[in-house]
């Protein structure tokens, strides 16, 4: 529900309402959301977001941002998940067959985000957080 508020709060209460940028303590509070929830179920980008979309970045250093903060999201989470028995032969082997689709991955979102402009990149990711945010609710049904 949180997302879908901020969705429309977003396209549609913000251009009423004297809004500022999320500060330091927003930031903190949705980055320990993000990396909480990063590491139950995978699910850190709508929190983050929260935070990051109304800051205004420029696409490719938001890009950037994001990319680094899960990446030591994700180093962190090596420790604990190796601690759980979730580094299996399974799950290792998964991850050795998806490994070449990575660089093909990083280099397509990179000439994505480069190519875009600017107002339809925000756009993209506005709409994708709202999507996630009506899947969520109902879900939850």
């Amino acid at each position: 529900m949180t997302y879908l508020l901020f969705c429309l709060y977003q396209w549609l209460g913000s251009r009423h309402l004297n809004t500022r940028k999320p500060g330091k303590v927003a930031g903190c509070f949705w980055s320990i959301i993000a990396g909480f929830t990063s590491f139950g179920i995978h699910a850190g980008g709508p929190p983050l977001s929260i935070y990051m979309l109304p800051l205004g970045l420029d696409k490719q250093k938001l890009a950037g941002t994001m990319a680094i903060f899960f990446g030591i999201i994700n180093l962190a989470k090596l420790f604990a998940y190796a601690q759980m028995g979730e580094l299996n032969n399974d799950n290792l082997l998964t991850s050795a067959v998806l490994l070449p689709l990575c660089p093909i991955s990083v280099f397509l979102g990179m000439y994505i985000v480069k190519k875009i402009n600017q107002q339809t990149f925000y756009k993209i990711l506005y709409a994708g957080l709202l999507i996630t945010g009506i899947k969520l609710i109902f879900s939850g049904f």
